[in-house]
């Protein structure tokens, strides 16, 4: 009996020594590299804000252009992939009603603005790269971007309602909406 159990142990140990050689032959075997090709993409981004919503000229003055609105602040900010300029445009959907009051309207050629400070302009013009309305529209400024593609400013918008040789005003409030707008060219 002792002779089969000594073969049994033998036939463990050359098994065991065959399992071992096999497994050290196969350390430090290496498979194809195999590889992910990853894609990101960061949208173009150009947002504009303003520091208020609604500016309030206190009284209106007829035959006047000192009818001052309080300056709005616009931040611009843009994240491009091209383009060789950004333009802000403001402009009035419905240029013969900019502002009204029941039936009294004040039309967007009496309205002007202004960029920093810069002279005053009336929102009479063209689109501008597809934003604003024909003789609505105003555009408030324009910076080349080609060499600078991600980039941000901040701007006073001056408006003001030019009345000179406007028929007089009927008394009341008058309200109206002037859109603001980037656009890259």
């Amino acid at each position: 009996m002792q002779r089969p159990l000594n073969r049994a142990l033998a036939g463990a140990a050359a098994l065991a020594l065959a399992v071992a050689t096999t497994a050290q032959a196969q350390v430090g075997l290496t498979s194809a590299a195999a590889t992910v090709t990853l894609n990101a993409t960061k949208t173009s981004t150009l947002t504009v804000t303003p520091s208020a919503s609604t500016a309030t000229l206190a009284s209106i003055t007829d035959n006047s252009n000192a009818n001052n609105f309080p300056d709005v602040a616009l931040t611009t900010a843009w994240n491009l992939t091209t383009g060789t300029s950004v333009r802000m445009v403001g402009w009035f959907a419905t240029p013969t009603d900019a502002l009204v009051n029941g039936t009294a309207k004040i039309p967007s050629s009496n309205v002007e603005g202004g960029i920093n400070g810069g002279g005053f302009t009336a929102f009479s013009g063209a689109a501008v790269g597809g934003v604003g309305v024909a003789g609505g529209t105003l555009q408030l400024f324009s910076e080349p971007v080609a060499a600078n593609l991600f980039n941000s400013r901040t701007d006073n918008l001056n408006l003001r309602l030019n009345l000179v040789g406007f028929p007089a005003t009927t008394a009341g409030l008058y309200t109206g909406t002037l859109n603001v707008q980037a656009v890259v060219q």
